[in-house]
C-alpha cells in the first residue's frame, strides 16, 4: 500500500516557504533601505518601495569612507587565518592518524579543548602578547633570577604586533574545529593507502604530498571556505587588535561608519556599507559551491 504524502509535502513545503520568508525578509529591508537618500528616509521613515539612489550610496561608500580598504583589510586577514588554519589543522590531523606515538592522544586532546576556549575568553592575555610577542621569553628567562645573575639586569625584549595584519590573525588560527574535522575524514580513508606507501618506498612527506593532498582536496576547499568566512565576521578581536583605520576590518569599519551622536545615522549609508561588506564571502560561496557540497559529502562518508 502507498501511502498518500501529498499532505505532508504541503506541509514541508509551507514551512520551507516560511522559513525561506524569515530569512530573506531583513535582507530585503537591508536592500530596499540601501536604495534610499538620507533626506527620503528621514520623510518616510521606512518604506517598503525602492529608491533610486543605491549607485549615489556606493559611490559615497567608495570615495568619503575607509570601508574599501577595510574590506581589503578583511580580505587578507580572513586569506591568511584560513590558510594558517587549514594548514596547521592538516598538520595535526596528518600526525594524529597517521602516526604512532604516546603524546599524540595528547595532542588531538588539546587542540579539540581549545574550541570550548574562544579567543574573547582569553582577549587580556591575548593583547598583553600581541603587544609583546617577548613576553613569555622574558617570563622563562628572568624566572629564578639566573639571566640577572648572568647578565646583570633582566632580560628586556619587545616586539608590538599590534597594529598590523600578524597580530590580527596569528591569535585567530589558534582554534581547533579544523583539525576535529579532517581528523574525521582521514580515519575515514582505509589504512592500506599509508602501508601500501611504504611498501612502495614513499615516505611521509610523499605520502601526504602525492596520495593524501589529492584525496582531501574538496574537504580542504570547503574548510579554507569556512574558516574564511568565519574569519571575515571576527569583531572582538580585531577591534582590539587594530586601532588605526589603515588595519581595521570590514565589520568593525562598518559598527564605526556614521558615528555621530548629533543627527540621526544614515540608515541608507550604512546598509549600502552591509552590503558591500557582505559581497566578498558571497561570491567565494557561489564561485566554489559545488566543490563545497562535494567535500561536505567527502567528510560525512
Amino acid at each position: 500500500m502507498i501511502e498518500n504524502t501529498r499532505s505532508i509535502d504541503r506541509a514541508a513545503g509551507a514551512v520551507l516557504i516560511a522559513g525561506l520568508a524569515f530569512v530573506l525578509a531583513p535582507l530585503a529591508i537591508v536592500v530596499v533601505t540601501a536604495t534610499q537618500s538620507y533626506e527620503d528616509f528621514l520623510a518616510r521613515n521606512f518604506s517598503l518601495v525602492p529608491g533610486t539612489h543605491l549607485i549615489g550610496n556606493l559611490r559615497e561608500i567608495w570615495t568619503r569612507t575607509d570601508l574599501p580598504r577595510q574590506t581589503l583589510n578583511s580580505v587578507i586577514v580572513a586569506a591568511i587565518v584560513a590558510t594558517g588554519r587549514v594548514g596547521l589543522a592538516l598538520c595535526t590531523a596528518y600526525a594524529v592518524v597517521f602516526f604512532t606515538g604516546r603524546g599524540r592522544g595528547l595532542v588531538y586532546a588539546a587542540a579539540v579543548a581549545s574550541i570550548m576556549l574562544p579567543l574573547e575568553l582569553m582577549i587580556i592575555t591575548a593583547y598583553q602578547v600581541t603587544a609583546n610577542v617577548a613576553l613569555p621569553v622574558n617570563a622563562v628567562a628572568n624566572m629564578g633570577g639566573w639571566w640577572a645573575a648572568l647578565t646583570g639586569g633582566p632580560l628586556d625584549l619587545h616586539w608590538n604586533l599590534l597594529d598590523s595584519y600578524a597580530g590580527i590573525s596569528l591569535p585567530l588560527m589558534a582554534q581547533g574545529s579544523a583539525t576535529l574535522i579532517l581528523v574525521q575524514f582521514f580515519r575515514t580513508l582505509p589504512p592500506q593507502l599509508a602501508r601500501a606507501a611504504i611498501i612502495d618506498g614513499a615516505g611521509p612527506l610523499r605520502f601526504l604530498r602525492d596520495i593524501l593532498l589529492p584525496l582531501s582536496k574538496g574537504p580542504l576547499t570547503a574548510l579554507g571556505i569556512y574558516m574564511f568566512i568565519g574569519a571575515w565576521v571576527q569583531y572582538m578581536w580585531p577591534l582590539v587588535a587594530a586601532s588605526s583605520p589603515a588595519r581595521t576590518m570590514a565589520v568593525v569599519g562598518l559598527a564605526r561608519l556614521q558615528e555621530d551622536g548629533e543627527r540621526i545615522p544614515d540608515f541608507p549609508l550604512q546598509m549600502t556599507g552591509a552590503i558591500l561588506v557582505t559581497l566578498p564571502p558571497l561570491i567565494l560561496i557561489a564561485l566554489f559551491q559545488r566543490r563545497i557540497v562535494r567535500g561536505l559529502a567527502l567528510s560525512e562518508k
